[in-house]
């Protein structure tokens, strides 16, 4: 069984029971709410056009609800997810060193899909990501063409945590990502993809090097190994209905 399998499982028969809570803003979540977020992101997710096995990019910091989120939703839909120290300490330091940290991740993960924090610790996260893809400038998603950039032919969608898209029509909002469907079987089978499983590949390693800069990708982690390892601790206390409080500032959804 997948990990989203087993959340949805135990939202069932759980719905509210209190799983965790964020100290930015004072928010408290079910394992009903955690369901549902997930839920809904893998519906957006797979409704425009991704497909099981594609693999996703975060630059998000690990305390932010929305990458609790977005590793429960790529457990739903099958995608497989690599994660980017956003490192705020080398972005204000060193912002050449923090875009070469970007442009080499994306470059060796091949990701479809990156997401990062609008802003946040004094680093302003989009002006880093269109210094990496500049095309992101000129770009709308408005229109509705397909997002194109010949640096990194694989990326779809470079998407932002920010709750406006005003100087940021090149990018797509997180929020609206989040499709409440209920139909994420039917979605997964239109894809025509294979029943997911723990063993379906849920998290991908990047190998950094001394400066912090990705030299390669490593071993991929499966959904049973992720929560046995306990490599994301929100994800495996929520998986076993122990309660976390999380420290720090960030969006929640």
């Amino acid at each position: 069984m997948s990990a989203g399998d087993a959340l949805a499982q135990l939202a069932s028969a759980h719905p509210h029971q209190e799983i965790i809570r964020y100290e930015h803003k004072n928010v408290k979540w079910t394992l009903k709410h955690v369901n549902y977020y997930s839920d809904a992101l893998a519906c957006g997710l797979v409704d425009a056009g991704l497909q099981p096995g594609d693999v996703m990019l975060s630059w998000l910091p690990m305390h932010f609800a929305e990458q609790h989120i977005l590793q429960f939703a790529c457990s739903k839909a099958g995608f497989l997810l690599y994660h980017l120290d956003p490192n705020p300490e080398l972005a204000k330091s060193n912002p050449e060193a923090a875009k070469a940290a970007l442009a080499k991740a994306l470059e060796l993960t091949e990701a479809n899909v990156l997401f990062t924090q609008e802003a946040g610790d004094d680093v302003n996260y989009v002006n880093l990501t269109t210094g990496v893809i500049p095309e992101i400038r000129i770009f709308d998603f408005g229109e509705g063409m397909p997002f194109f950039t010949p640096r990194y032919p694989h990326l779809r969608f470079p998407v932002h945590t920010g709750f406006s898209i005003v100087d940021k029509e090149g990018m797509f909002a997180y929020k609206h990502f989040l499709l409440p469907s209920n139909n994420l079987d039917s979605l997964l089978r239109d894809t025509g993809c294979k029943a997911l499983d723990g063993k379906t590949p849920l998290l991908g390693e990047l190998v950094l090097g001394k400066d912090g800069i990705p030299v390669r990708t490593g071993k991929v982690m499966t959904n049973e190994d992720v929560f046995k390892a306990k490599v994301w601790p929100e994800f495996t206390s929520i998986l076993s209905r122990e309660y976390k409080e999380i420290p720090g500032v960030g969006v929640v959804l």
